[in-house]
């Protein structure tokens, strides 16, 4: 009797480790993807900067319109690009527009509601170097930058999460 308790036992506290396990990966996969839209972000904004303010023309063309040329380009990370569409890590098309008169631009991810609010707040806590950051009918700005309780209250699994910059 006392061996069949024993393997009930060792067998329970083994399908709690593998729980442990699972809960585990899934709270580090989802972080991941948070950090690799931070990080798509990041890179776009510094190509586009460093690409689009030599012009005369500012950021007039850059639109989604214009993404196969900017793909060739080398403005977006080689993992957002898929053939001639840019999508995020979170599967959504990725939308561009020029904003104040051309002075400026604006990048779009999310919105899909494949990502989590979590993801959502831990994206727009982590964006640096911008003129606004605007999710659902939040927008933030480094005058009034998220926090943790400011950006998951903007923050849904389905917000759209635009970044404009200079």
């Amino acid at each position: 009797m006392e061996g069949i308790l024993g393997r009930i036992v060792a067998i329970v506290l083994g399908l709690l480790a593998l729980a442990g396990v699972g809960v585990a990966a899934y709270s580090g996969f989802s972080n991941n993807k948070a950090s690799n839209v931070t990080e798509g972000l990041t890179t776009t904004i510094t190509n586009a900067r460093a690409q689009f303010t030599q012009g005369s023309n500012g950021y007039t063309n850059f639109t989604t319109a214009k993404i196969a040329n900017l793909i060739t380009a080398g403005i977006f990370p080689n993992n957002w690009v898929n053939g001639t569409a840019v999508n995020d890590p979170w599967g959504n098309a990725v939308a561009l527009a020029p904003a104040s008169n051309n002075t400026a631009a604006t990048i779009t991810v999310g919105g899909g509601g494949s990502e989590t609010a979590a993801q959502c707040a831990n994206v727009v806590q982590s964006i640096k170097d911008y003129v606004s950051i605007k999710v659902g009918a939040t927008t933030f700005t480094p005058a009034t930058p998220a926090d943790p309780t400011t950006a998951a209250a903007a923050c849904t699994a389905t917000a759209a999460i635009a970044v404009t910059f200079q």
